[in-house]
């Protein structure tokens, strides 16, 4: 009787784990609803420069951004794709392209900065905008 019911109580764990493990997708890591679905142009002004978000289950959009700023943090929260909260080392950035990426509950999934092909050495309001550079926010852990 005992080994019986160790046996289920061992299936039933097992069911639980890959429950647990399907359900964990890209929907838990970010929440909101999505400005763009596709690439998109944004904004007017003399500079010109590429915008990639990445999300969580990889879908990935190219913003071609138009600006008269000239920090990358001022003109992507001008062209309505970043929100954040200031704090003491500039800008935190929590949303990107109207979806939520907390780190608290998420899993530590965060938005992280790219410029170029390297990640950010300083943060979004930390960096002069050079149009031969994209730049991009992705999902990462």
């Amino acid at each position: 009787m005992k080994k019986a019911l160790s046996v289920a109580l061992s299936l039933i764990m097992v069911v639980m784990s890959l429950f647990l493990i399907v359900s964990c997708d890209s929907n838990e890591i970010e929440t909101g609803e999505r400005l763009y679905t596709e690439d998109t142009t944004l904004g007017s002004g003399k500079t010109t420069f590429k915008f990639i978000v990445e999300h969580a289950n990889g879908d990935k959009y190219t913003f071609t951004v138009n600006t008269d700023k000239t920090i990358l943090g001022d003109a992507l929260v001008e062209a309505g794709l970043i929100e954040g909260e200031n704090g003491p080392y500039g800008l935190y950035v929590k949303s990107v392209n109207g979806t939520s990426v907390d780190y608290n509950t998420s899993g530590g999934y965060y938005w992280s900065l790219y410029e170029g092909e390297k990640i950010a050495m300083t943060g979004v309001d930390g960096i002069t905008i050079n149009p031969s550079v994209t730049y991009a926010f992705k999902v990462t852990k």
